[in-house]
C-alpha cells in the first residue's frame, strides 16, 4: 500500500468529520476501499470468537480492575464475536433484546433503548468506551440512541446497580459498547482492518462499513496507529406479518365507529409507513501505545433520519381554535397525520489513555473525556416542530494503587455537564444545565478462597431552569458490597448489596408540556425528594463441566421511586401526567445454563437454556408500566471446523399485569436461526453468513414499548452478509 493513498484516505476522512453540514457525505468511506486494502494487505488477519456463551469472558465495565465474569459480585454478560455478528440489529435496543433480563424500548426501527430488568430511561447507564453516550434518548422513547450497532466490536452488560463508578443514573445497570477506535495493543501487522457487507428481507436493509489501523510507525513494544473507520445503513419501512394495530385496538375503533355511525378507520397491514431509516457515521483517530503509556484522540460523527411509525405523534395545537384552523384539523382527519420524521446528528470528541508501572502508591492512571455536540430536528412533514440541542462534556479519573494491608483497588473521579435546549412546539422541558461531580472509590480483599469487593461513591448534582433561573441542588451517597466464594474449582456462590441514592433530572423536575413521543402532557415537581433504592442478589454459577451458567435472583427496593403517574385531567388534548414518588418494588429469577452435548477436537454441539422474570410493582402494589414478559428460550449451536450453525425458540409470555392505562400484550413464539462459514484466504478471513428472524412470521409485541399496540417487530426475515478481516 502506498503512503499516498494512505493520506488520500486519511485526509478525505478528517475532511468528513470535521464538516458541519447536515449529512456525512462521505459516510461510506471505507466501505469502498476497505475490500481493495483486504487484497492488497493480506498480512495481521484476525479471526473473531466462534466460541458459546461462557462465563470466562473479562470485563472491564463492572470494575476499575479487570476480571473475568466468574470474579465479580455483580451479574454481567458480554456479547462479540459470532454471537454479536448475527445479532446486530439497526437499534442498540433490538440488538440487545434477547440476552438476559433485556428488553427495549422500541419506538420503531429508527429508536430503541435497552431495559434491564424493566428498568429504563435515566436508571440505565449507556456507555460508549466507558464514557457517556451524551445524547437526548433518555429524554423520550423517540430518541434514537447515538451509538450505531455495526460498528461495536463487543457489548458489555451489568444487570443491577452500577451507581458506584458510573453515577446515580446506573441504578438499574450499565450497557457499554466497545469499538475498535482507541488501540491499546500494538498491532502485529502495520496494516490491519475489517470490512462487512450485508442485506435484509425485512425492511429491504443495505449496510456497508468498516475500519483500517495503520501503523504509522511502529517497534516490538510500541506502535503510532492511525485508526479510520466509516458506514452506511439504508432500510425501508418495517414488513409485518399482520396489522399494524392491535386486535384490541382495532375491536376499540370499530366499536367507536359504530357508536357515531361512521366506517371504521382503514385497517393498516403488512407495513409500517414512515419507518425507513439512513444512518451514516465515522471516525479519525490516533493512537499511542507503549509498555507504559497508551493514549488516543478520536473525532467521531453520527447522523440519522428515521421516520416515526404512523399512530405514535398526533398533531396537537393550542385550545384556540380559528375557523381556518379547524378546517386542517378536519383535512388532517381525513387524509392521516402528517409523517413526523427526525434528523439526528451528532459530533464528538473523546481522548482516553492509561498509564501504568508506577512503583509507589499509585501503580496506575486511566482518563477518559468526551465532549459531544448533539441535534436533533422533528419534521412535521416539511415543516420543523421542535429542534433538540445538547451540549454536553464527561471526564473522568481512575488511579489505581498498590496493595495495602491486602487490599487492592482504585480511587476516581468525575465530572460532567449537559446543556440541554428544546425548541419549536413540543418543546415539553425547558432549557436547562446539569452538572455532576463526584468522588468514589473501589477496594477488594481476598480471605482465603474469598473475595470482598465493596465501594462507595458521593455525587453531587445541580440542576438549572434557565427560564425561571430556579436552581436544585442534591447531594447522594452511595454504596454496594460483595461476596464470591468458589467452594470448589467449577462452582461459586456470588452475593451482593447495595444502597443507591439517584437525585431527580431535569425532566423529573421541570418539564411542563405536550411530550407527543408519548402522547402524554408532562408535568414536574421542583419538589421531589432524592429517590432511594436498596438492591440485593444471589447467583450461583458453574464454570467448568458438562453443564455452565447461571442462576441468579434478584429484589430492588425502591424509597421515593420516581413515576409519572394520570391525574384524569385532560390539556391540550393530552392526558396529563406528573411526576410523583412512592415506594417500588423489582424482582426476578434468571437463568441461563449451556449443556455441552459433544465437544471433540474439531466439533462442537451446546444445548442453551435460558429464561428470565421480573415482577414490578408500585403504590398499594399496582403493577408498575410497561414491564416486560418473562420469556424462555431453548437454542442449538454446532461448529466444524470453519462452519456453525445453530436454531432458537423463544417464548415470550402473555404479559397481563398491567395499569390502568395500559392492555394486556399478547404472547409470542420467536424463531431464529443462523448458518456461518469460515474460510482463509492467507492472513485474511472471510465469513460468509446467513441468520433468519421470526421464521414462524407471527405477529410479536414487545410490552415494554409505548407502540406496542400500533407497530409490531418485523416478520420473517433473513439476513446475509459478508465479513471480511486482515
Amino acid at each position: 500500500m502506498s503512503g499516498r493513498f494512505i493520506g488520500y484516505v486519511f485526509m478525505k476522512s478528517i475532511l468528513f468529520l470535521f464538516s458541519h453540514s447536515s449529512g456525512l457525505r462521505l459516510g461510506a468511506l471505507l466501505a469502498l476501499v476497505a475490500p481493495p486494502l483486504v487484497i492488497a494487505s493480506p498480512s495481521g488477519a484476525k479471526a473473531s470468537d466462534h466460541e458459546t456463551v461462557n462465563l470466562e469472558h473479562v470485563v472491564v465495565t463492572a470494575l476499575p480492575l479487570q476480571r473475568s465474569q466468574t470474579d465479580i459480585a455483580a451479574a454481567t454478560a458480554v456479547l462479540g464475536g459470532r454471537q454479536l455478528t448475527l445479532r446486530r440489529q439497526g437499534t442498540l435496543g433490538e440488538t440487545l433484546s434477547g440476552e438476559l433480563g433485556m428488553s427495549s424500548t422500541a419506538f420503531g426501527p429508527g429508536a430503541g433503548r435497552p431495559i434491564i430488568r424493566g428498568l429504563g430511561g435515566d436508571r440505565i447507564r449507556l456507555l460508549e468506551n466507558g464514557a457517556g453516550t451524551m445524547d437526548a434518548s433518555v429524554v423520550s422513547p423517540d430518541h434514537a440512541v447515538s451509538v450505531e450497532p455495526f460498528l461495536v466490536d463487543r457489548v458489555e452488560i451489568v444487570r443491577g446497580p452500577a451507581s458506584l463508578l458510573y453515577g446515580s443514573s446506573a441504578v438499574g445497570g450499565v450497557v457499554n459498547v466497545i469499538s475498535h477506535r482507541i488501540e491499546r495493543e500494538v498491532p502485529e501487522s502495520r496494516v490491519s482492518g475489517t470490512s462487512e457487507f450485508r442485506l435484509g428481507s425485512g425492511a429491504n436493509e443495505r449496510e456497508t462499513g468498516g475500519w483500517v489501523d495503520v501503523a504509522l510507525t511502529r517497534t516490538a513494544d510500541r506502535a503510532l496507529i492511525l485508526h479510520l473507520d466509516a458506514f452506511r445503513r439504508t432500510a425501508g419501512d418495517l414488513e409485518i406479518p399482520g396489522f399494524a394495530e392491535s386486535e384490541a385496538l382495532r375491536a376499540e375503533e370499530a366499536e367507536e365507529a359504530k357508536e357515531a355511525g361512521v366506517a371504521p378507520p382503514e385497517e393498516i397491514a403488512g407495513v409500517i409507513p414512515n419507518t425507513a431509516v439512513e444512518a451514516k457515521g465515522g471516525a479519525a483517530g490516533l493512537s499511542w501505545v507503549s509498555p507504559t503509556l497508551r493514549v488516543g484522540l478520536v473525532r467521531s460523527g453520527f447522523d440519522t433520519f428515521y421516520g416515526i411509525p404512523a399512530g405514535a405523534h398526533a398533531h396537537h395545537g393550542h385550545e384556540e381554535h380559528d375557523e381556518e384552523h379547524e378546517e386542517e384539523e378536519h383535512a388532517e382527519e381525513e387524509h392521516g397525520e402528517e409523517d413526523v420524521r427526525i434528523d439526528l446528528r451528532q459530533r464528538r470528541w473523546d481522548l482516553q489513555g492509561d498509564w501504568s508501572g508506577g512503583k509507589g502508591l499509585i501503580t496506575g492512571l486511566r482518563f477518559k473525556w468526551g465532549q459531544a455536540d448533539y441535534r436533533h430536528v422533528e419534521l412535521e412533514g416539511d415543516e420543523v416542530g421542535t429542534t433538540f440541542r445538547n451540549e454536553a462534556h464527561e471526564f473522568r479519573l481512575e488511579a489505581l494503587h498498590a496493595p495495602l494491608a491486602g487490599f487492592e483497588g482504585a480511587w476516581g473521579a468525575q465530572a460532567s455537564r449537559s446543556d440541554f435546549t428544546a425548541e419549536g412546539a413540543e418543546a415539553f422541558l425547558p432549557p436547562t444545565v446539569t452538572e455532576q461531580r463526584a468522588l468514589f472509590l473501589f477496594e477488594e480483599y481476598k480471605a482465603g478462597a474469598v473475595t470482598a469487593q465493596a465501594g462507595v461513591r458521593v455525587e453531587n448534582q445541580r440542576v438549572r431552569n434557565e427560564d425561571t433561573k430556579r436552581k436544585r441542588k442534591d447531594d447522594a451517597l452511595s454504596g454496594s458490597v460483595g461476596l464470591i466464594w468458589p467452594w470448589s474449582p467449577e462452582n461459586s456462590l456470588a452475593l451482593s448489596l447495595s444502597r443507591t441514592e439517584r437525585a431527580p433530572n431535569a425532566q423529573e423536575l421541570f418539564a411542563d408540556g405536550a411530550h407527543v413521543g408519548t402522547q402524554t402532557y408532562e408535568i414536574g415537581d421542583p419538589n421531589l425528594d432524592a429517590e432511594t433504592s436498596n438492591g440485593i442478589e444471589l447467583s450461583l454459577r458453574r464454570r467448568e463441566g458438562f453443564v455452565t451458567g447461571v442462576a441468579s435472583v434478584y429484589l430492588n427496593r425502591f424509597n421515593g421511586y420516581i413515576d409519572e403517574v394520570a391525574t384524569g385531567e385532560e390539556k391540550d388534548e393530552l392526558p396529563v401526567y406528573r411526576f410523583t414518588q412512592s415506594k417500588a418494588e423489582f424482582r426476578g429469577a434468571e437463568l441461563e445454563a449451556i449443556f455441552h452435548l459433544h465437544e471433540g477436537r474439531t466439533h462442537r454441539l451446546d444445548l442453551r437454556l435460558a429464561g428470565d422474570l421480573t415482577r414490578a410493582e408500585g403504590r398499594g402494589g399496582a403493577p408498575l408500566p410497561r414491564i416486560p414478559a418473562a420469556k424462555a428460550l431453548a437454542g442449538l449451536d454446532w461448529s466444524a471446523g470453519g462452519l456453525a450453525a445453530g436454531a432458537s425458540v423463544q417464548r415470550v409470555a402473555r404479559q397481563g399485569r398491567v395499569t390502568d392505562q395500559e392492555t394486556p400484550t399478547a404472547g409470542y413464539t420467536w424463531i431464529e436461526a443462523y448458518a456461518m462459514y469460515r474460510a482463509a484466504v492467507g492472513t485474511t478471513t472471510l465469513d460468509f453468513f446467513v441468520s433468519g428472524r421470526n421464521l414462524a412470521d407471527e405477529e410479536a409485541r414487545m410490552h415494554s414499548s409505548f407502540l406496542k399496540d400500533v407497530a409490531p417487530r418485523v416478520g420473517r426475515s433473513w439476513t446475509a452478509g459478508v465479513r471480511l478481516a486482515f
